[in-house]
């Protein structure tokens, strides 16, 4: 059975799912297909179009993703103001990575909230490291993650989540060019589309790095306002 925590971040609640040696699930809790779990309240209003949504008058939809000129431009979602510019590459932590003078930045990773009682600690590992993890990507400190993973799915989802987690932080893939990294022909698209809606673990599966083929933003079941930020995170402008 899966053990499940809720997390605070600054794109909203999550709900973490994992066993006793790896992470399930990660859930904004607005998603359409979060999880029935006692412990977590119902959204007010659930995301139930992921295409839905506009910016100064034009759908977000329609925006694209711009690989920033700078090289390790990447933002922080736990600074004040803009996106920083950073010293190194995205995902790279360590030195090199401090906000800039007069930038105040939260660095203390939220509380984990357990929904079990009797969660065991193994569990409450996985869900820590993916809490930590989180929390050092939220700063632009990490671009890759390394909690054990174990999403359910069909071998066809399996396939093509697999396909999802070698995209590299900082780049992009259409959907058509997904199904080729998968080993999958032209016509498989749309079931490589249903398959990457389908993704339980959101951020570490990048299914936010997929725009569609003439480089727009398209869709995201968390909400594109989630892609956007998550997209400026590894270094994109959105135009």
């Amino acid at each position: 059975m899966p053990f499940h925590a809720l997390i605070s971040s600054p794109l909203g609640p999550i709900l973490l799912a994992s066993d006793e040696a790896s992470l399930q699930g990660l859930y904004f809790t607005d998603q359409r297909d979060l999880p029935r779990v006692p412990g977590v309240e119902a959204a007010v209003a659930v995301i139930s179009d992921p295409s839905a949504g506009s910016r100064a008058g034009r759908e977000i939809r329609t925006f694209k993703a711009v690989r920033a000129s700078s090289a390790g431009e990447s933002g922080d979602l736990f600074t004040n103001g803009p996106a920083s510019a950073r010293t190194g590459a995205p995902g790279q932590s360590g030195a090199g990575m401090a906000a800039p003078p007069g930038r105040e930045v939260r660095t203390e990773a939220a509380p984990l909230q357990l929904l079990q009682a009797n969660t065991p600690a193994q569990a409450v590992a996985v869900l820590e490291q993916t809490r930590h993890e989180l929390h050092e990507y939220w700063q632009g400190r990490r671009g890759v993650f390394e909690m054990p993973l174990a999403p359910q799915g069909t071998a066809f989802q399996r396939r093509v989540w697999q396909a999802l987690l070698a995209i590299p932080c900082g780049e992009t893939l259409s959907y058509g060019e997904l199904a080729s990294r998968a080993g999958l022909g032209a016509g498989h698209g749309r079931a490589v589309g249903t398959a990457v809606g389908s993704n339980p673990i959101s951020i570490i599966i990048p299914c936010h790095r997929i725009l569609a083929r003439n480089g727009t933003l398209n869709g995201y079941g968390g909400g594109l306002a989630r892609k956007v930020r998550l997209l400026e995170i590894e270094g994109f402008v959105i135009r």
